[in-house]
């Protein structure tokens, strides 16, 4: 039986507070958060705690997004990722989907377009690179 939304766990991590926040408006009402600032805090979480998804930028303090995807996978873990960017580039896109992401979401996001991925990939529904 799969998990209702609400028992489903997100980790967001972006160091920038405007999106971190907007993201945790969108997806509260319906998974359980955690958040993170920086890559070493998001890994830390990751090891420690049961999650079904990562949204992280690619644009990270200590250090980048697509480093810290790599980490993830090297993990072990089985969980999804969606990579988020402010300045996204086709190369960039397709560095994070060739290691593993479900998707790129490009800054600012659109709010019915992120609860629409996060459900789709959480249901386990392909989702694509989104603009």
């Amino acid at each position: 039986m799969a998990a209702s939304p609400s028992e489903q766990t997100i980790l967001i991590v972006e160091d920038q507070e405007g999106p971190r926040q907007a993201l945790l408006m969108i997806l509260s009402p319906f998974y359980r958060i955690y958040t993170a600032e920086t890559a070493c805090a998001a890994l830390e979480m990751i090891v420690e705690q049961p999650l079904d998804l990562v949204i992280m930028d690619v644009g990270l303090p200590d250090y980048s997004g697509i480093e810290l995807l790599r980490r993830v996978r090297a993990s072990g873990r089985d969980i999804k990722v969606i990579v988020m960017s402010g300045g996204g580039s086709i190369e960039s896109a397709d560095d994070v989907l060739s290691l593993g992401a479900v998707a790129y979401l490009l800054k600012p996001f659109n709010f019915q377009e992120v609860l629409t991925l996060v459900e789709n990939t959480l249901k386990g529904k392909g989702a694509e690179s989104s603009s």
